[in-house]
């Protein structure tokens, strides 16, 4: 039967192509590829044209190899997305110099931020489960030690760190959006911006939508301290982030019964 990329998954074998325990292959030719070879076309496919380019047989051509020898190394298509999200980006250690929670959460969201600002293609592979890489339990690790001298039991803990994530997810997946907008229309991110100018002035109705037409006629929307020329919305993801985390300073003070040193 002919190869495709609708090789049934196995979620063991999956984590083992991650932590590198699967025995590699032992029938057949001496092999001539490596499963970090592999990995490495399938980013460079995904980073010039998005994860919608990467198939086996595009990767197995970008590599001069048959599609049925890639099957030797990874043997389905959703393997080989979990370990292109897994080598997305280097995981920096967490700086000696930051020491409360805090520090080194802002740290940590604003360091993953930026993998996913590089790799935007990482946002479009679908979460099979929660993490299970090397790479993505250090992280995991770097959020919760900062958390672990707070007080906190385990289970808040891991909460805290499904808040954190899902805000920093959430923000490089509204901005990726905005920023690929020509892209995927066609039309320039300057027209998009014009009609949604306009839909403010005619179309806003102080009767109907009376705080939402006061903060028109405010100037909110032209704020001159906002950086239009920031397709990742850096200030917006700042303000949010400060936002999160005065929420979990209140939650670990109330919690505790103590002012957060963090």
């Amino acid at each position: 039967m002919a190869a495709t990329d609708n090789h049934r998954a196995d979620p063991n074998r999956t984590l083992e192509l991650l932590w590198g325990t699967l025995q590699p292959p032992t029938r057949g030719p001496k092999p001539a590829l490596s499963l970090p070879q592999i990995v490495e076309a399938a980013i460079e496919v995904a980073d010039a044209e998005g994860v919608a380019a990467v198939s086996m047989r595009r990767v197995a051509d970008e590599l001069g190899f048959t599609t049925m020898s890639l099957y030797r190394y990874v043997p389905s298509k959703t393997d080989l997305l979990e370990l292109m999200v897994e080598n997305a980006g280097f995981i920096a250690d967490m700086p000696p110099e930051l020491t409360g929670w805090r520090d080194q959460l802002h740290w940590w969201a604003n360091d993953t931020a930026e993998i996913y600002r590089r790799r935007r293609w990482a946002l479009d592979v679908p979460l099979n489960a929660p993490p299970m890489g090397p790479h993505q339990i250090k992280r995991m690790e770097q959020a919760l030690a900062a958390l672990d001298g707070t007080g906190l039991s385990g289970i808040e803990m891991l909460a805290i760190l499904v808040v954190l994530s899902g805000y920093v997810r959430g923000h490089a997946q509204l901005a990726t959006t905005l920023a690929d907008v020509e892209s995927r229309t066609g039309t320039p991110q300057e027209a998009w911006d014009q009609a949604y100018g306009r839909m403010l002035t005619e179309f806003v109705d102080p009767d109907q939508h009376p705080t939402l037409a006061r903060i028109v006629a405010e100037g909110a929307f032209h704020d001159p301290e906002v950086d239009l020329d920031d397709e990742w919305l850096g200030q917006d993801f700042a303000f949010g982030l400060d936002l999160v985390l005065d929420g979990i300073a209140r939650y670990i003070e109330r919690r505790t019964g103590a002012a957060s040193p963090g």
